[in-house]
């Protein structure tokens, strides 16, 4: 029981940072249709900030706003040059790019930080915080309530401000928004902005207990789509949940079956909702 309770509780850390890197997917896609995969590659160049920060003696955690800086003026970016002419169809010339973009991303990082694992250890990342029988890492814990907070400031920016009901407004019927005199074009921008921001953020904190490489974000896309689908694509809250649920799933898996088969029943879970509920938990039915 332990053994089980120490699982859930690091799944539920893990899955924290899950949530946050899937939120910035499921809002790309609640607001504008995109399926962008090229997300994940969006969260490794957020760790590779860290890394960069590492390097010059500055503890990661400190450049999160500058991550979510860089990574929302990336975001915004990839937006104008690849996803402008696909809002609103997710078509399959739409996901083609995103591979495509993914793989750019990917080179480009092999060429600027080469492709060894690279780690960017904070002030946490050596610390244990004891619970009971039960420890778990500082660095995950400080992790896991960045991510808490993040996800509680979008939910509030898209409910509670002006800028987060013309979101919504879009998102809803783009043609109406506009007929009232929303500039959609503007909307998209910012909220695909915020969408590799918070990709960023999650990049950051992970990096502090997590390893990166080139290729990482090809290992955390399938987290992002699945966390989302459970959850339900275009949800936050659904998604950040979803990201939970996946992090408890891989930690029980291993330690009841296999680590190197911890995501085996994530797998199965999302053809299940696929076929059986496309919506995931929280999401709406769109056409």
């Amino acid at each position: 029981m332990i053994s089980l309770a120490q699982a859930l509780l690091s799944g539920v850390l893990v899955g924290g940072v899950y949530g946050l890197l899937s939120i910035g997917f499921s809002l790309a896609f609640g607001v504008m249709r995109i399926v962008n995969f090229a997300h994940g590659d969006v969260v490794m160049y957020g760790m590779y900030a860290g890394v960069v920060a590492a390097g010059l003696g500055i503890d990661p955690l400190y450049i999160i706003p500058v991550s979510f800086l860089l990574m929302a003026a990336l975001g915004a970016a990839q937006y104008m040059l690849v996803y402008k002419r696909f809002v609103g169809r997710a078509t399959l010339q739409q996901l083609l790019a995103a591979i495509g973009l993914g793989l750019v991303l990917q080179m480009l990082a092999q060429i600027v930080f080469g492709a060894d694992t690279r780690s960017a250890p904070s002030m946490f990342s050596s610390q244990f915080v004891v619970l009971g029988p039960l420890f778990v890492s500082a660095a995950q814990v400080v992790a896991c309530a960045v991510a808490v907070v993040a996800t509680i400031l979008v939910e509030l920016l898209l409910l509670g401000t002006r800028w987060g009901k013309a979101v919504r407004a879009v998102a809803d019927d783009i043609e109406t928004a506009e007929i009232v005199g929303l500039n959609s074009q503007t909307i998209n921008i910012t909220a695909f902005a915020l969408a590799c921001g918070l990709a960023g953020i999650a990049g950051t904190v992970m990096v502090t207990y997590y390893p990166t490489d080139p290729s990482k974000g090809l290992t955390l896309m399938p987290i992002a789509i699945i966390a989302t689908t459970i959850g339900g694509l275009g949800s936050i809250r659904g998604s950040f949940l979803g990201g939970v649920f996946c992090g408890i799933v891989q930690q029980v898996t291993a330690l009841l079956w296999s680590s190197a088969l911890q995501d085996v029943p994530l797998y199965v879970l999302l053809l299940f909702f696929i076929a059986y509920r496309p919506t995931g938990m929280f999401g709406l039915r769109t056409e």
